[in-house]
């Protein structure tokens, strides 16, 4: 963490201790500042039990994928309550700073992102909007792999610029197409089948492991908030 970083935990630490009546802020206080820092504000609004559960089958989905694919970051807390704009939010923490993505590593991460949206079609036969965000990010990471990073083999080791976004705006750029209509449908295809490979892998480990899909959403359901060692607890616990 910066120093700016420290000093704002430090001030909701402070508030979230005022809005208790306590005269000190403890270690409680700093680690709700965490969670409304990196996961938004708890919403106090009720939900239906039918969207609990399908919130919880979500984040268990993303959650038990995570656990089983190598070199995924490492899981720190699931929460299925609600915060920000979120229902649920699987937090995933790196035990180290990375400045370079291997190809593997990245469509595990897309499998992640994509496991939440797989664990409710294979429980509840049904999808639902609640992967609008996971989808959106599952193609930005894809097409930089395409179009950027020449991770495509029909595509080639080439920078074509297509996702860019600028480094202050946070806005894809607005310049001229440096590729054919026809890159951009072979662009197009290749995204496609990243995120179509990266859901079958998602597919293929929930599928297999239902009991612990079903051992993670009900702990959810009755928790509504788990840390890794009780993720840790259940997985192993449903393997015995």
């Amino acid at each position: 963490m910066t120093g700016a970083d420290i000093e704002n935990l430090t001030n909701e630490a402070a508030l979230v201790a005022l809005r208790k009546g306590k005269e000190k802020i403890d270690m409680h206080d700093f680690e709700e500042a965490e969670d409304i820092i990196l996961m938004g504000a708890v919403r106090e609004e009720t939900i239906s039990d039918k969207e609990k559960r399908i919130t919880a089958y979500h984040e268990a989905g993303h959650t038990l994928v995570a656990w089983e694919l190598p070199g995924a970051a490492p899981i720190y807390k699931v929460s299925i309550i609600s915060r920000g704009m979120a229902m649920g939010v699987t937090q995933l923490l790196p035990q180290e700073d990375r400045h370079y993505y291997p190809r593997t590593h990245l469509m595990n991460k897309l499998s992640v992102a994509l496991a939440g949206r797989v664990a409710e079609e294979i429980v509840f036969d049904d999808i639902s909007s609640g992967a609008q965000n996971d989808l959106k990010e599952a193609t930005s990471l894809a097409e930089k792999m395409v179009a950027q990073w020449g991770m495509s083999n029909r595509v080639g080791p080439i920078n074509l610029g297509r996702g860019e976004e600028h480094p202050f705006l946070g806005r894809e750029l607005s310049l001229p197409k440096r590729y054919s209509e026809q890159m951009a449908w072979l662009m197009d295809q290749e995204i496609q089948k990243m995120i179509i490979d990266a859901e079958s892998r998602a597919t293929e480990i929930l599928a297999g492991k239902r009991h612990t899909l079903d051992a993670l959403a009900e702990a959810l359901i009755k928790e509504e908030m788990l840390e890794r060692a009780d993720v840790e607890r259940i997985i192993l616990g449903s393997k015995e």
